[in-house]
């Protein structure tokens, strides 16, 4: 079955490519570029050192009313803040997105969340693809060499879907999905809305969770098992079962096409 697979080339080309970036004097050295990715992760973990005391439930549960205040006074800045924690939290690969997306709900109600989680989630998804790709590439292509080829030869046909598949599948880590897209041949056009469409059914649950919440406390004492239900659990774990229809659904597409192209006139 041929499963077109939409990679914007065009898009590529606008990005910068790892021969441009070789072709600045400022960047053409590996050792500058590893100084710039050292430096971030340097000043990322310092960051997440420091503050990731502020971070935890126990220290939010006991600011509530703080942060209640603080969104209801200066809603446009709390929610741009919380927006950049948001998406430079799940870049660095911190695994605390379905308790970020719960507290988003209960902070700021339904609507306004789950735009800030799908568009904070998909941002953070496009800084390591692009960091990924534009850093990394090259060098994974002359290491690699005819491993990443056929990786990629294999993606060819059904990047987008693949992408799909393992958003829905939570065991695969999140950043090293888009590390993966990034060596692949998708574009950051497909790679963007493939995961955007397919993080927000998650997400919609989450957020949903956060705006029936009473309080942080909760959450603070009983933990997480206090608002997941079975019913919640089997609402996500059917979402699996999403690309598979979407799949079947093309492939009786195909076949009726086919099967059209060769009726007699």
């Amino acid at each position: 079955m041929e499963l077109e697979n939409e990679l914007d080339y065009e898009m590529r080309d606008r990005l910068v490519s790892p021969e441009e970036i070789d072709a600045n004097p400022w960047l053409k050295t590996w050792g500058f570029r590893f100084a710039i990715l050292a430096a971030v992760a340097g000043l990322v973990g310092i960051m997440y050192y420091e503050f990731s005391d502020y971070l935890s439930l126990e220290y939010l549960a006991t600011k509530e009313a703080a942060l209640r205040d603080l969104q209801s006074e200066h809603p446009i800045a709390s929610y741009a803040i919380v927006f950049l924690l948001y998406t430079v939290l799940l870049a660095i690969g911190v695994p605390l997105c379905a308790l970020m997306t719960i507290i988003c709900g209960w902070l700021f109600g339904f609507v306004p969340a789950i735009l800030l989680a799908s568009f904070g989630s998909t941002a953070a998804g496009a800084l390591n693809f692009i960091g990924c790709r534009y850093f990394c590439r090259e060098w994974v292509e002359k290491t690699l060499g005819d491993t990443l080829e056929k990786f990629n030869e294999q993606l060819e046909e059904s990047a987008a879907f693949y992408l799909f598949v393992t958003r829905l599948i939570p065991q695969i880590p999140f950043v090293l999905v888009n590390l993966l897209m990034g060596l692949s041949p998708i574009s950051l056009k497909t790679f963007w809305w493939v995961s955007q469409l397919a993080m927000l059914p998650a997400l919609l649950v989450f957020v949903w969770i956060g705006t029936t919440l009473p309080n942080l406390k909760t959450i603070s004492e009983e933990g997480m098992s206090s608002v997941l239900s079975w019913q919640l659990m089997l609402s996500l774990a059917a979402t699996g079962l999403i690309p598979l229809l979407i799949r079947f659904a093309l492939h009786g597409y195909e076949k009726k096409k086919e099967k059209k192209k060769h009726a007699p006139a």
